[in-house]
């Protein structure tokens, strides 16, 4: 049941291995259907969000009594862009989840470089997109804040 692979390191005597321990592989291994069920939610939650796009674009003009498609269009784009926004991270865990897979498995340095890569992906975005929320949230308090003054004069 242990399972040793291999793995070539990159340091100057090419004999050199890394080989994962049994706690590795066990952690990589429990993190993997956590991994999964979180890009498969990620994808059903963007399904969501198309749905709600589009069914908002009948219902708006309803709601506000008009007849123009605008409100309706303007949340469609709203929803499309929230669902490339989960989009991404959810990609970035499936192939994450894929390549654990593949190394337990019986797989390699590759896999293992895979599975690395796109966990440091997933991080780079999700980092990226919350130093984004957070500017926006900043110059939104900002604007609450000065917006009104200029308004009272």
């Amino acid at each position: 049941m242990t399972q040793q692979n291999e793995f070539p390191t990159n340091s100057s005597t090419p004999q050199t291995t890394f080989s994962p321990t049994e706690s590795m592989l066990l952690s990589l291994r429990q993190t993997k259907p956590w991994a999964r069920l979180l890009s498969v939610l990620g994808f059903i939650s963007i399904g969501f969000m198309v749905i709600v796009g589009m069914v908002n674009i009948f219902v708006f003009p309803k709601v506000t009594g008009g007849s123009s498609f605008v409100p309706g269009i303007l949340m469609v784009s709203i929803n499309i862009l929230m669902g490339l926004l989960h989009f991404f991270p959810s990609l970035f865990l499936f192939k994450f989840a894929s390549s654990i897979s593949r190394l337990l498995d019986g797989g390699g340095i590759k896999e293992m470089e895979e599975a690395l890569l796109n966990q440091k992906s997933f991080w780079k975005f999700v980092g990226i997109l919350i130093l984004v929320m957070f500017s926006i949230a900043i110059l939104g308090i900002v604007a609450a804040i000065i917006i009104p003054q200029i308004m009272v004069k």
